[in-house]
């Protein structure tokens, strides 16, 4: 059965209409008018309270003053408040808005909104509505409103630190970044024209002396000699490509110890033994002083390279008449060997700096690569190494610290 509603409509006579005479119509197969003010959509709108207000005030106009008051605060809820709701919608969106862009000069729109929903809320004519309108206004406007730009300025306060904070952390990083990427770069510099010196002196005296030898030159007594100095810089070619070597497994990380029980004693003795003789020819005397400090697990190749590359150091850098002390002495926990020298002393800018490769200061040929990795060496074997000199012309001394494992000892 259709929908049957029953509307009120005036009457055509403006007598009839003011006489409350009532006319009924019946409507039918449409769809009932929506109730007073209370629309059945459930999302209501402005025109719905509009008709709702509309149909109360002719209600009230047929039905007398009183239920016409109570018509037209009816109303307000009808129309004046959808009204305002959306006045107060649209007011937290420009609140929003200038939450953001209140450095920009726009806070100022919240109270352009304040005045719209007071319009609105008063367009109706009735006095509760202007006054709904004006209180929800200020309370929106100027109670709730006022804590969020607080807190808006607070977050931006926060917020501004932590992209300062953020971005000077960042820049910091690639200013250091780059400046170990300078560092490395000249470091890489140096070490290729260090490589290059080095290669340089043993291949002019090998090409020299083959050169000689292909012409023959040379007379016969002294070909024992030609081929001394052939095999001995053979040999110091061999070494320096093997410190390469070294050098370039221990930036890898692929450099690998084979570990065994060993006597350092025995190992320090062995190698003072193998540069005496180099020792005796520059004329520097070599003092000893060797005490056992029980075994240790330590790769013996390595630990024969550490001590090989500081004892020719020590020689390398020490006048004629010069002397070595070499003292390895232990305390049950770590064995420690001090070779000291009374050579030309470091200069106390350049202490720091000995164990970069190819580190070198004026008058002087260099550190070479024999240090570097002996201060890698001694690290994967968890000890230390260090270097001491009280100035130039007062020799030097390195200090190595090893470990004395509780496997060794037990």
């Amino acid at each position: 059965m259709p929908a049957v509603v029953r509307r009120l409509v005036p009457g055509p006579t403006l007598k009839r209409w003011a006489k409350g005479v009532r006319r009924c119509k019946i409507d039918a197969g449409r769809r009932p008018v929506p109730a007073v003010f209370f629309p059945r959509r459930p999302w209501p709108s402005v025109l719905g309270g509009i008709r709702g207000q509309r149909t109360m005030r002719r209600r009230a106009q047929l039905r007398g003053p009183i239920f016409g008051r109570v018509a037209r605060g009816a109303g307000l809820g009808a129309g004046g408040m959808w009204a305002y709701g959306i006045a107060l919608l649209l007011t937290l969106v420009a609140t929003g808005f200038t939450a953001v862009c209140h450095e920009l000069g726009l806070g100022d729109v919240e109270f352009a909104w304040f005045f719209v929903s007071i319009a609105l809320a008063s367009c109706y004519g009735t006095a509760p509505g202007v006054f709904a309108g004006v209180l929800a206004g200020f309370l929106t406007n100027f109670v709730f409103i006022p804590p969020l730009y607080d807190l808006q300025i607070e977050m931006d306060d926060v917020l501004r630190t932590l992209v300062y904070v953020t971005v000077s952390l960042v820049i910091g990083k690639l200013v250091r970044a780059r400046q170990r990427a300078e560092a490395e770069a000249k470091d890489r510099e140096g070490l290729l024209s260090y490589v290059a010196h080095e290669l340089r002196t043993p291949l002019g005296a090998i090409s020299s002396w083959a050169e000689l030898i292909r012409r023959g030159t040379i007379p016969a007594e002294r070909l024992p000699h030609a081929a001394e100095v052939i095999l001995r810089n053979g040999k110091l070619l061999g070494r320096i490509t093997q410190d390469l070597v070294d050098l370039s497994r221990m930036a890898l990380g692929t450099l690998s110890l084979r570990r065994e029980p060993l006597d350092p004693a025995q190992v320090v003795s062995d190698c003072v033994a193998g540069v005496r003789e180099t020792a005796l020819q520059k004329g520097v005397v070599i003092e000893e002083a060797v005490r056992p400090v029980g075994e240790m697990l330590a790769d013996r190749e390595r630990l024969s390279q550490v001590v090989g590359n500081v004892l020719n150091n020590a020689i390398r850098f020490t006048p004629a008449g010069g002397e070595v002390h070499v003292q390895l002495r232990g305390d049950g926990r770590r064995a420690v060997l001090t070779v000291t020298d009374t050579g030309g002393g470091i200069p106390p800018q350049l202490l720091p700096r000995v164990f970069e490769p190819g580190m070198r200061h004026a008058g002087s040929e260099g550190f070479g690569l024999g240090l570097t990795i002996a201060r890698d060496i001694v690290e994967h074997h968890g000890g230390t190494i260090s270097a001491h000199s009280d100035g130039e012309g007062l020799g030097a001394s390195f200090t190595i610290v090893l470990p004395v494992s509780a496997a060794a000892r037990g």
